[in-house]
């Protein structure tokens, strides 16, 4: 793909200048007057000869060099640098990055439909990561005036003491158990406990959403204005597809739920690189100022395992994008273990306690802590 001619003439300079580097354009993507100059600034800059370069010096390294028409190419690089004079470097490296971007793009786009499948979230995620712009700035000069603001996660009243293991709900949670273990019920309680304060963007392919509010029902003793109250920032979809539109309306911070990630749509043929897709989709989430928490089934090899990151199943890449991994283990009756087989940013690992159902049965409290407070 060739450059248009400002893009080409910005990202010349900027190499002039030494705002940017030899190797953040291609040749093919120049016109022929650029790949000369692109010749020559590279070869400069393995002379190690020091930024701005001077026209002259461009000029005569490129006559020595390629042969070129002193006279044309010597127009040529005045107006590279003419062009650009009134620009900031951060606007020339824009534009440098810019670039970049939409080769990024387009690459990711074409090895998409070169598999039959075009998943426009992921190519569209590639336009929110952080650019980055403007000088590098030495962590002491960011330290000289105080500690910047120790990361705050979402804490959860209902559930105290694992709260105060994890630090709250912060980057990607996963919760993981053996079916019927209660892991929705967990869920649910995170949305209804979370959504006291944020926005949650509810997404259920396990229960469908009559089931889900005759539970909710039960969690409110039947009182609808209650739980109306409680679920007016929580938001429920029975699809993904909606996923780019919610986004674009419910901004971040927000917390996103997904029961359960093994029903997130993918091709049979591909399904574990699907998965794999999907959760590295997420991860770019929450770099947006997103929480996300994920519902996992385990493998059945793993029913009667210790509990462990590596028993989430299908897809390995929860073990490594989570930032805090949860499983549930029953022991009989009521009760499951609750238990932190991965806490990235947290040394505690192991059980955080036993959990019971509440006084209704879709709300857990854990033992041996302090009461959490209610739900309703």
């Amino acid at each position: 793909m060739q450059l248009s001619p400002d893009l080409e003439k910005a990202i010349l300079s900027g190499i002039i200048h030494g705002f940017a580097t030899p190797d953040s354009v291609a040749p093919a993507e120049l016109s022929k007057q650029g790949r000369v100059a692109l010749g020559v600034l590279r070869e400069l800059a393995g002379q190690r000869v020091p930024t701005p370069y001077p026209v002259d010096h461009v000029v005569l390294a490129a006559t020595d060099l390629f042969g070129v028409k002193k006279e044309v190419f010597a127009t040529f690089i005045t107006e590279v640098v003419a062009t650009q004079a009134g620009q900031a470097p951060n606007e020339i490296l824009r534009k440098v990055r810019d670039k970049q971007l939409l080769l990024d793009v387009i690459n990711e786009a074409s090895e998409q439909l070169g598999k039959h499948t075009l998943d426009i979230g992921l190519v569209s995620g590639l336009f929110q990561r952080d650019s980055g712009g403007g000088r590098a700035v030495a962590v002491s000069e960011r330290l000289k005036d105080a500690w910047p603001e120790a990361p705050k996660g979402l804490a959860l009243a209902s559930l105290p003491r694992l709260t105060h293991y994890t630090g709250g709900i912060h980057g990607m949670w996963a919760v993981a158990g053996t079916p019927g273990s209660g892991k929705s019920t967990l869920a649910w309680q995170i949305a209804l406990d979370a959504g006291r304060h944020t926005p949650v963007l509810y997404y259920d392919f396990e229960n469908g959403f009559s089931y889900l509010m005759d539970r909710t029902r039960e969690i409110f003793n039947g009182d609808r204005s209650k739980a109306t109250e409680a679920t007016q920032r929580v938001f429920y979809r029975d699809s993904i597809r909606s996923l780019d539109y919610d986004l674009s309306v419910v901004g971040a911070p927000a917390l996103l739920v997904l029961d359960s990630v093994q029903k997130l749509p993918s091709s049979l043929e591909f399904r574990r690189a699907g998965l794999d897709r999907w959760i590295h989709r997420l991860e770019l989430l929450k770099h947006r100022g997103y929480y996300v928490v994920i519902v996992s089934e385990v493998g059945r090899a793993s029913y009667d395992s210790d509990p462990y990151i590596g028993a989430f199943k299908e897809t390995g890449e929860i073990e490594y994008s989570a930032d805090v991994g949860v499983q549930l283990i029953e022991s009989g009756g009521d009760l499951v273990e609750l238990h932190i087989v991965k806490n990235r940013h947290r040394p505690y690992r192991g059980l955080v306690a036993p959990l019971q159902r509440r006084k209704v049965k879709w709300l857990w409290k854990e033992l041996g802590t302090s009461e959490g407070q209610e739900i309703d």
